[in-house]
């Protein structure tokens, strides 16, 4: 079964068969001038792998093209780059921890800075934040249709307790105070947390707010080896550059390491729910 392609990447994958077949009778007289497998031809064309500025490059160059096109062509692949997909269509294929699982992703790495990931999330506070004004009814959705996506949710915990698989989390502290429903909810979240720590597949930090942070936190994401993922108020980007995920995994490991782990995490959970409780 061929991969699905998005429409972006269709668009450039055409032009590119365009601009070959000006030139080329086929794309293995192609990959002959180039030097490259005919199957690389073959994926650039249908969409099935990217290139890079360099491909663009040599491809523009044995097609005998000009500046424009290669300009075109690298917005056609800036747009291929980022992926979108609305919340139905996300959900309809499981979310974003059950891609990467499909994927076989072995290291999950997340970022948050004022909220609790749903892959840690408890059912209680998961329904406060579904359920908020400024949630998923923003896009429509029903009551019975979060309610369905709060079991989602919590079934793609069982990513926890996989083996071989490990999940690095970096939550901002703010995270910790910011509630959409009752303080009860928040502490049971944060309790929640505190026994999570302990499990040998997490590795929990916090960032705390007297630690100058090392990012922009401009929005919260999740990265694995082969792609970023950021949410957005309709839906979900993701990035398959491995320039962008170079960069997204660079200041993961900023964050990471600027932020208390283990116990001094712990410590800090539990002394945010104590100030709570006061």
């Amino acid at each position: 079964m061929s991969p699905q392609v998005s429409p972006e990447r269709a668009r450039l994958g055409a032009r590119l068969r365009e601009l070959r077949a000006s030139a080329f009778r086929s794309g293995s007289a192609m990959a002959r001038h180039l030097g490259w497998q005919q199957t690389r031809v073959s994926k650039l064309e249908h969409g099935y792998q990217l290139p890079t500025p360099a491909d663009l490059d040599a491809w523009v160059a044995a097609v005998e093209a000009g500046p424009h096109v290669r300009a075109e062509l690298g917005d056609l692949l800036t747009n291929a780059r980022i992926q979108y997909s609305s919340w139905a269509e996300v959900y309809r294929c499981g979310g974003i921890a059950d891609r990467q699982a499909e994927a076989g992703a072995a290291l999950l790495r997340g970022y948050q800075p004022s909220l609790i990931p749903g892959l840690v999330q408890t059912v209680a506070y998961a329904r406060e934040l579904l359920t908020i004004p400024g949630g998923p009814v923003l896009t429509g959705a029903t009551p019975e249709r979060i309610e369905v996506l709060i079991a989602e949710r919590i079934k793609r915990q069982e990513l926890l307790y996989g083996p071989n698989r490990r999940v690095q989390i970096v939550l901002g502290e703010a995270a910790l105070t910011v509630h959409f429903g009752a303080v009860d909810t928040l502490l049971g979240q944060l309790d929640r947390l505190v026994t999570l720590a302990g499990l040998s597949s997490l590795d929990l930090r916090v960032l705390p707010r007297a630690v100058a942070s090392p990012v922009m936190p401009l929005s919260g994401f999740w990265l694995d080896e082969g792609a970023v993922y950021i949410e957005t108020f309709t839906g979900e980007q993701r990035l398959t550059s491995p320039d962008d995920i170079a960069v997204y995994a660079k200041a993961f490991e900023l964050l990471r390491v600027a932020s208390l782990a283990g116990q001094d995490a712990v410590a800090l959970i539990q002394r945010v729910a104590a100030e709570l409780r006061a």
